[in-house]
């Protein structure tokens, strides 16, 4: 449990984890995260064409820039390495290993497409394989209040054990709360409205009130004041 000042970082956080399950547990999503290829172990196996490989500064929040890899293996190699710790034939969720409290966000991440194979900064989704849930995961791990959480514990690295303890609400697949978010999360790349409709319904499904709310935007100065407002308009509609 990290140590908090102030009695309303301590009242947000016990709201959150009586609302939210942690991600990785069987009361929670049972999601489980891991790396796929290592940058410098499996150097020998990279060349000029084939599958792209990522790292974590190919990844911005919903957005992967695949045409910027450098590096590239061939299929039949990354099937060799990886064998049943990827399923990189399909999209799946990954996000940042490497993050900083000083940054804009320190948890980011973004569905992976198929055929395009990771290094460890990353760390990807192995189960389960449905991609409404991916999408709905990634809505809320990109969110501001999953962000606060996070930046709670500290550190610059976020592994799979920490993100693994992340308290995530867990409605019904078949609810609204659960299709909005997914539906949402597809288009955010590209529609603010879309990304200020997440960051108020995750603090609403994470059970804060206007008031919290306010107190979360406000541990993020280094997010343009329009983006925090919008999303302050959006809680409660």
């Amino acid at each position: 449990m990290p140590e908090l000042a102030a009695e309303r970082d301590r009242a947000i956080l016990a709201r959150a984890l009586d609302a939210a399950p942690p991600v990785g547990e069987p009361e929670g999503w049972h999601a489980r995260f891991g790396r796929e290829l290592n940058a410098t172990e499996d150097r020998g196996h990279f060349g000029a064409r084939g599958l792209p490989v990522i790292d974590g500064k190919h990844i911005e929040p919903y957005r992967v820039h695949a045409a910027r890899a450098v590096r590239f293996i061939a299929h039949d190699s990354a099937k060799r390495l990886l064998g049943s710790r990827s399923a990189f034939d399909r999209p799946r969720l990954g996000y940042r290993e490497v993050a900083s409290s000083t940054n804009r966000l320190t948890l980011i991440a973004a569905v992976i497409p198929a055929g395009v194979v990771t290094t460890h900064t990353i760390f990807c989704l192995r189960t389960p394989d449905d991609e409404d849930l991916q999408w709905y995961l990634c809505g809320i791990f990109n969110s501001f209040m999953a962000n606060y959480l996070v930046r709670l514990r500290g550190g610059t690295h976020l592994p799979a054990a920490a993100i693994h303890r992340l308290p995530v609400p867990r409605p019904g697949r078949e609810s609204i709360a659960f299709r909005r978010m997914a539906a949402l999360a597809r288009v955010a790349d590209h529609d603010v409205e879309a990304r200020a409709e997440i960051h108020a319904r995750s603090a609403a499904a994470y059970g804060l009130d206007r008031g919290d709310f306010a107190h979360v935007l406000r541990s993020f100065p280094l997010v343009p004041a329009a983006e925090r407002e919008a999303a302050l308009r959006r809680f409660g509609i």
